[in-house]
């Protein structure tokens, strides 16, 4: 290991290192002095090697002046204290504060990860804040990654980013899928339906992840609606509602069940005929490339971001985005051609095994921190 070269990792939550960096954890402790930063960073004790440092930072969701200022000054004096030679931040609000300090202090490489953007579907003065946000996150680092070349489009088109140093590993996505865990399983498939009273051959639609407007959750219940009489088909839904206004939506139909958060989204995928993601905003799409693996495709809205982890007509479906006839059309389309379906959902874990897999993505971004690195190292700031 380079104990010589110091790499720190700064995100909001465990929970987006948990779910997005663990490989690439893994590989660059192997080699690299490396300390994870985040809120509730002791639950990722078991799940990294012990010459990775864990350095809590109370990071509070949305804007909060206070914690945020507070926070800022803890970040700037860490970076201060440990010096480290790359700092590599993650989501909007962090990458924001992070970027700063790490200015401030002087850190030789400066590398933010752009995951999607909370201003696509603002108006107004919000907008004009997060874009401007975005834009000096740009502006204070040396180099930016982004999970997908159409959200790469997007940022240049929108003047965020500048396409010379906006980079995109591989084919897209933080940190791939781990296709010895995504994977199918009869077993899983056969209990789960079992344990929740679901016929064998009801064909089932599957909704994973946080439950809020802008994931599109309306829209696909009313599309549901449309056709939950004249068919053997279920709705199921899990995820944390964060929209209160929505719980009512997902309980009020025999045909549609709620379950809360789960760890193991694997087992969810195996139990199901076809995922569905119509958000209205979407950087990457990691859990289409997950449920690809498992051998399902997935029926999403046509927005970047989506447009990388689906290709439509081979390993899923678009429709048009907050169009509830249109996804009620397709998944009219859907029930009637179930042959294709699992056609496609064949294609679709050929491609993640082609593309998306996570050792994959670790090689690519170990090759990049290796061969460009150093050449910035020296570099008049």
């Amino acid at each position: 290991m380079n104990k010589n070269f110091r790499i720190i990792l700064i995100a909001n939550t465990s929970n987006f290192f948990n779910v997005f960096m663990l490989n690439h954890i893994h590989q660059l402790s192997k080699k690299y002095d490396l300390f994870i930063c985040c809120n509730d960073v002791n639950k990722l004790k078991n799940k990294i090697p012990n010459n990775v440092s864990l350095i809590n930072i109370k990071f509070k969701r949305g804007i909060s002046f206070f914690h945020d200022v507070v926070a800022f000054f803890f970040v700037l004096y860490f970076l201060i204290r440990k010096k480290p030679n790359l700092l590599v931040s993650f989501t909007p609000k962090v990458g924001f504060i992070s970027i700063i300090a790490s200015f401030i202090a002087r850190i030789p490489n400066r590398i933010h990860w752009y995951t999607g953007q909370i201003w696509a579907t603002k108006k107004g003065l919000s907008k004009i804040f997060f874009k401007l946000s975005d834009r000096l996150i740009f502006y204070l680092s040396h180099d930016v990654f982004i999970d997908g070349f159409s959200q790469r489009k997007f940022l240049i088109k929108e003047k965020i980013v500048s396409l010379d140093k906006a980079r995109v590993l591989n084919k897209g996505s933080v940190g791939g899928v781990d296709v010895k865990r995504f994977k199918f399983s009869k077993q899983k498939r056969n209990k789960l339906r079992h344990l929740y009273s679901i016929n064998k051959n009801s064909f089932v639609f599957l909704y994973l992840g946080r439950i809020n407007r802008e994931k599109g959750i309306s829209e696909l219940v009313e599309a549901f609606k449309k056709i939950e009489n004249n068919h053997d088909v279920l709705l199921i839904f899990v995820g944390e509602i964060e929209d209160k206004c929505l719980v009512n939506l997902l309980m009020e139909e025999k045909k549609i069940l709620y379950f809360n958060f789960t760890t193991k989204p694997e087992d969810w995928f195996s139990m199901v005929d076809i995922l569905c993601l119509p958000s209205h905003r979407e950087g990457f799409g990691n859990v289409v490339i997950e449920a690809a693996s498992c051998g399902v495709p997935a029926l999403c809205s046509k927005i970047y971001g989506l447009q990388d982890a689906l290709i439509d007509n081979k390993t899923g479906f678009f429709h048009k985005v907050k169009s509830i006839n249109d996804i009620k059309k397709k998944m009219l389309y859907i029930i009637k051609n179930k042959k294709l379906v699992k056609k496609y959902g064949v294609s679709a874990k050929k491609r993640v095994l082609k593309d998306f897999e996570q050792s994959l993505l670790s090689k690519k971004l170990l090759k990049f921190i290796n061969s460009n690195i150093e050449i910035n190292e020296n570099q008049n700031l």
